[in-house]
């Protein structure tokens, strides 16, 4: 098999079909968004990703389409012939806090109108333990499906597909085969789980892992704070020579993946003994109402300036994604409390809007003179520079940092640490 299809262009299944192409197959793209199919037909990147518009120019050169609006619209372009098809749509979350099956079910009831026999099915998306077996049973036709968890870092996802291993599973044996011999190809290592489940699981159990340890962090940067204790200094001491003892550092948890995966796996398993998973996301959702109480509390003036440091859901490596960001909430709060939309400036060095009548600056020097709060919310490189250490401290009154600084010293009366100081 040469060729892949990926249907459902995002972070996701963009970044794999330029590592797909780069070790020779084949990669043709599906999405209902319009403009993600002109920019990928004009090989024009639809986000920032660390190699992403090189992979474009470089493994795409040709000038035929590769991005169609529908499988119709790419078969009316290109001969069908043995493929591997991989569905990577987002889970959105339902108002019960549970993930969407439907537009999943519909489009690979649309896939499989386009499989050869032989051909595979590779889920990507991320979905409750036990959604492939379903969709086995439900669609008809449908024979080899395997289930290959998505686990790279939003940053490095292009260098991480090549260096992590990859687990496959398959409803068949054909199918779990023809899932390994593919991502040989991308990958070092390549790991077989024994079901459909396990595969499901892997994924959520990572992230909800992560979740929990952050969770954790947090409520101790919490703790740490009511008693004027610098969390980061009892972190690093707790660690120190101690393999027992993998405390994260505290800080905001957001993200696609991290803000609904505890959600998932509860959906999975909905006992009771699974509230403390959403007890822990919970937790880290609430943490960024710590600035707007702060704010609340501090700020005499509805003309008061607001700077928040920090876009997308996370600095390090660098994305331009706001899906899961805290920079909405802050936003809002700030609304709420009644402050101007102009008055609300926003610091990041690839998000380019958040909505509108917010302005929004890539550099140090776009900024206005004064602020009267600042709210960090990421660990971006540039928040390391001296200079805009150095403006922070001759030019906001009130900071408050959930990855803080190496040194503040703007008095602690009038700030708030919730991630202690680096």
């Amino acid at each position: 098999m040469k060729r892949v299809v990926i249907v459902g262009a995002g972070y996701v299944g963009l970044t794999l079909g330029v590592a797909s192409a780069k070790v020779g197959y084949e990669a043709l793209f599906v999405d209902i968004n319009s403009d993600i199919v002109s920019a990928l037909n004009k090989r024009k990147a639809t986000f920032y990703e660390k190699g992403l518009q090189e992979g474009l120019d470089s493994y795409f050169s040709t000038k035929k389409d590769i991005a169609f609006s529908s499988l119709h619209d790419l078969y009316s372009n290109y001969d069908a012939k043995q493929s591997i098809f991989v569905v990577s749509l987002g889970t959105p979350l339902g108002s019960d806090s549970k993930a969407l099956l439907l537009p999943i079910e519909k489009v690979t009831e649309e896939v499989v109108k386009w499989m050869k026999p032989d051909d595979l099915l590779v889920l990507r998306s991320t979905v409750a333990v036990g959604t492939s077996r379903h969709l086995l049973k439900k669609i008809e036709n449908l024979k080899n499906i395997s289930f290959c968890p998505e686990r790279t870092i939003e940053g490095k996802a292009l260098e991480e597909l090549h260096i992590l291993p990859q687990v496959v599973s398959g409803s068949t044996t054909e199918a779990r085969d023809i899932a390994a011999d593919y991502f040989q190809k991308i990958t070092q290592t390549v790991l077989h789980a024994e079901t459909l489940e396990t595969a499901e699981l892997i994924k959520l159990a990572s992230n909800t892992f992560r979740d929990l340890n952050f969770a954790y962090s947090n409520l101790l940067a919490l703790i740490a704070n009511e008693h004027h204790v610098n969390v980061n200094e009892l972190i690093k001491l707790s660690n120190f020579r101690y393999e027992r003892n993998t405390i994260a550092f505290p800080g905001l948890v957001g993200g696609p993946c991290l803000e609904k995966d505890a959600y998932i796996l509860a959906q999975s398993f909905p006992k009771f003994e699974s509230n403390f998973i959403l007890e822990a996301r919970k937790l880290n959702e609430d943490m960024v109402l710590q600035a707007i109480k702060f704010i609340e509390t501090e700020c005499k003036d509805q003309n008061s300036t607001i700077l928040i440091c920090g876009a997308a859901f996370k600095g390090r490596p660098v994305t331009s994604d706001t899906r899961g960001s805290f920079v909405f909430t802050i936003i809002d709060g700030l609304k709420s409390a009644k402050i101007k939309a102009e008055n609300i400036h926003v610091l990041d060095p690839v998000v380019q809007t958040v909505g509108s009548n917010i302005k929004v600056v890539n550099q140090l020097d776009q900024l206005n003179s004064k602020y009267d709060f600042m709210i960090q919310l990421t660990n971006h490189e540039l928040f390391d520079d001296p200079k805009f250490n150095q403006f922070i401290d001759q030019s906001v009154s009130h900071v408050v940092s959930f990855w803080p600084r190496k040194a503040p010293t703007v008095k602690p009366n009038r700030s708030l640490y919730l991630g202690g100081t680096n």
